[in-house]
Order: structure tokens, then sequence, then C-alpha cells
């Protein structure tokens, strides 16, 4: 109960005892009205975040084991190895592999040449984009699963768990052997942060552009590293963007095979 001391000093001057009584009685009765209505926002507000949290859970690739299994890589060893001249008279396409991993610093190597950050005041990519959009992805496929390549925090994110690596071909056999598949995938949504609209035609040119050029980078890479490489046309792209949990604004470009040299 709310004391005659409690009310405002603007009704002090009032010296009727029914009035005093009455000017309590509607202060509580206001009183718990605002009470009331507290207690209803705070269950609102729980109950909306309880919704929102069961909606995210039940989005494709962003439950909560998907949202928490980022990966980090080992920073990439950016002042060892051969010169570009070397690597580059190393390079070519192989198609036999050994049944061997790589290591985790090799993976960290050919993912950061393929779409890392080499200039973070600027968040400079190792590859060029058009107009900066950054509109391909690197899918990377091993036996453990189809991981997200995560450039600012380098590192991978899981998308689904499993080997999904004959997903990446339509039944080339040395696929399965090798232990590393990265995918280019081209994300037409971000063609919607360009300063400038394109025809979808040009967007498909530069999408082929870019992924080349990460393509590339990853062959020295694989080159420097003594590693064999292999970029392939031949998708399974209904399998694979299935089980990557592709979205409709994401098509795929062309897959690369990396791996162990017998």
């Amino acid at each position: 109960m709310v004391s005659a001391r409690e009310l405002p000093q603007c009704v002090i001057f009032l010296v009727n005892a029914d009035q005093m009584l009455g000017l309590v009685t509607l202060a509580n009765k206001e009183m718990d009205v605002v009470k009331k209505n507290c207690v209803t926002e705070k269950i609102n507000l729980v109950l909306s975040g309880i919704f929102l949290l069961g909606g995210l859970l039940l989005v494709p690739g962003v439950s909560g084991a998907t949202r928490t299994n980022a990966l980090s890589l080992p920073p990439p060893q950016i002042t060892d190895g051969v010169s570009v001249m070397k690597a580059l008279s190393e390079r070519k396409s192989s198609r036999n592999f050994a049944v061997s991993p790589i290591s985790d610093e090799q993976l960290s190597k050919i993912l950061w040449a393929a779409n890392g950050i080499n200039r973070p005041d600027s968040e400079g990519h190792t590859t060029p984009s058009a107009m900066g959009v950054q509109s391909v992805h690197v899918y990377v496929v091993t036996d453990k699963g189809i991981f997200l390549y995560e450039p600012q925090s380098h590192s991978i994110r899981l998308q689904n768990k499993g080997d999904y690596r004959m997903t990446t071909t339509k039944g080339q056999s040395f696929v399965g052997k090798a232990p590393l598949t990265l995918v280019y995938v081209a994300d037409s949504a971000a063609w919607g942060n360009a300063h400038r609209v394109l025809p979808a035609d040009q967007q498909t040119i530069f999408d082929s552009v870019a992924a080349g050029a990460m393509a590339q980078n990853v062959g020295l890479v694989a080159a420097a590293e003594g590693l064999g490489t292999c970029i392939r046309a031949s998708i399974d792209h209904e399998a694979f963007a299935k089980a990557a949990h592709l979205l409709d604004s994401e098509r795929i470009i062309i897959a690369q095979t990396i791996g162990v040299l017998p």
C-alpha cells in the first residue's frame, strides 16, 4: 500500500479525509496497472526471444551445431616456400593421388591463397573481385564434411558433416581418394552491393574470372608445396547443392581437387 507521505507534495494541502483516502486508493490502482503492464512486457520479451531462437535453429545451415562449428586455421606462412617462377615451372594438372592427408598448415596456405585477406587495413583479398563485391565463395570438401571458408577470420565453418567428396564429381574416382576438393560458388545476391547494376551475363563473366584467379593461386601454392591439383568441371551440381545447403542465389562454377602425389 502507498502511504500519504509517498504522494506528490502538490496534494498535501488537501485536508478532507475522504479526499485523501480516495487519492490513496486511486494511486494504488494505478500502481497495480503499471506493475501488470511491466510484467506483461517482460513476458512478451522473453517469448519473442524464444521464438527468434527457435526460428534460427530451424534454418538449414544456421543450426546450433553449424553456428558453433567454426575451425580456426593456423596463420599462413608467407615467408617460406619457393619463388613464384619456380612454382610456375612446377605447376601441372594431376589426377593420381595417394590416400594421404594434407597438413593443417598446407590447408591454411591453400585457402589463404584462394581468397584470404592480405591487406587487413582495407580487407583486401589475395584475388581480384570486380567492384569488390566478393561474389565467389570457397567451399571446402573433405572426408569429414563440407565447410565454408571465411576469409575475415581465416577459418572454416561446417555446413554438413560426412564424406561428400563424390558429390563434387560425376564419377571421377580419383576425387574420392584425394583429401581435399574446393568448390567455387558464385552468389548473385552479392551483386546487390555493387555501386552500379550490371547485366546478369556480365556478372557471370566476372564471377568466372574471380573463380579462375582463385584456382590459379591454389595451383601455384600446391606446386610450391609439392602437391597435385586438378581443376574440374565435372560436378554433380544437384547433389552438391543439396549437401552444402546452397541458397537459390548460389551457383556452382568449378571444382578443384588437391592431394598428395604418389
